[in-house]
């Protein structure tokens, strides 16, 4: 995750341990928990990680190992956990789950498709329950977002929600995956981010995984994923005049952060401090401050690896998983020396650190080689010359 308007900001303010690793150093100590509390959903998006649909799923945790997985990251503590799912409003327990987080000291915000808090009452229950921002997809502008979610009338349920939780004082953000069916939509949601108010917006590179592996059509190209960057960029620089409080962020391509430093080059803006920031995280932290849970107990590396199993919370705490490192956990947190290709030789490795090794092992078959999802050029990447 990188926060484009802190980064491009010549002055900016403290930064939280979560995005940036100055309060708390960037390793596996206190990792980020992303939590697929329920793979139920009620939409068929179609590039969905988990490939959810609206039925019970055999195996959940139940109750008590919901509250003991819980319970184990206050102990730990976990720098943060994210809810999410399927769809983690269908989990009858969530608002418990999410008191009972936030009440231990975790920092806990949600994913959502945001149709379930267009009813008012839900919307008054997810306002109590201590999230600390609550993040609604969204994938375009009204039909366009319907036929992308599978169900007519999600978009007007969507937007009903985000309005429903700011009006109770609940920090919202949009969220939007960077397919080819949305980003011809892209200035339809940056105008929307300024419309409703929204204080902040992630923009996810997208990951065939889940359901989205099938959807190689929605996979754009290295250019155009350029061109919505540096869009972005323009974006984020001219919001943080105009809305200081508002933050952009891209999510799943530490790429971005090479396309950072570029950038403020290409205008001439010093990058010694931003280059530091960048570095001191290291890149893509999967494994290493990024973890995942399913909703049956088993832990991944990150949200997008759910082939690459490092242990069960129904046979042993999360937090002994989590000190492991024989096996995958040690090989990504040690990922350096087994990179092959472009990424091996990259200029910017200490900023992007190989970027994400679950898109490099679902488009290629090898965990290790270049990440497909790098949009810079060989010339850029290049180290200069003597």
């Amino acid at each position: 995750m990188l926060n484009l308007t802190t980064l491009l900001d010549p002055a900016p303010p403290a930064v939280d341990d979560v995005r940036y690793g100055t309060h708390q150093p960037a390793g596996a100590a206190r990792p980020v928990v992303a939590w697929t509390v329920t793979r139920s959903c009620n939409l068929t998006c179609r590039h969905c990680y988990s490939a959810s649909i609206n039925h019970p799923y055999p195996g959940e945790l139940t109750e008590e190992e919901c509250d003991d997985f819980v319970d184990d990251l206050v102990a730990m503590p976990a720098s943060a956990l994210l809810l999410s799912g399927g769809e983690p409003t269908q989990h009858p327990q969530l608002p418990e789950i999410a008191k009972r987080a936030a009440d231990g000291g975790l920092r806990v915000t949600l994913s959502t498709n945001g149709t379930t808090a267009a009813n008012p009452s839900y919307a008054d229950l997810l306002a109590s329950s201590g999230f600390r921002y609550v993040g609604i997809s969204f994938d375009g502008i009204e039909r366009v977002h319907d036929d992308f979610r599978g169900v007519e009338g999600a978009y007007a349920d969507a937007l009903a929600g985000a309005r429903n939780l700011m009006e109770r004082g609940v920090r919202v953000g949009l969220r939007m995956t960077l397919t080819a069916t949305a980003v011809p939509y892209l200035e339809d949601l940056l105008a929307l981010v300024d419309a409703e108010g929204f204080e902040r917006a992630c923009f996810y590179h997208f990951v065939p995984s889940g359901r989205g592996r099938k959807a190689d059509a929605e996979t754009i190209d290295p250019q155009t994923t350029r061109a919505v960057v540096d869009r972005l960029l323009d974006f984020a620089d001219d919001l943080r005049e105009r809305r200081p409080e508002a933050e952009i962020l891209t999510v799943t391509n530490a790429a971005d952060g090479a396309r950072v430093l570029t950038w403020l080059e290409e205008r001439g803006r010093d990058t010694t401090e931003v280059r530091r920031r960048l570095a001191r995280v290291g890149g893509n932290r999967s494994g290493k401050a990024i973890a995942h849970v399913s909703s049956t107990g088993d832990v991944h590396p990150d949200q997008f690896s759910w082939g690459r199993k490092v242990g069960s919370i129904k046979e042993r705490p999360f937090s002994e998983i989590w000190r492991d490192e024989a096996g995958l956990l040690g090989e990504l947190r040690d990922r350096l020396p087994r990179l092959s290709g472009r990424c091996a030789s990259c200029r910017f490795l200490d900023v992007c650190g190989g970027n994400l090794r679950a898109r490099a092992k679902a488009m290629t078959g090898d965990a290790w080689a270049s990440d497909p999802g790098c949009y810079l050029t060989d010339a850029e990447i290049a180290e200069p010359a003597a």
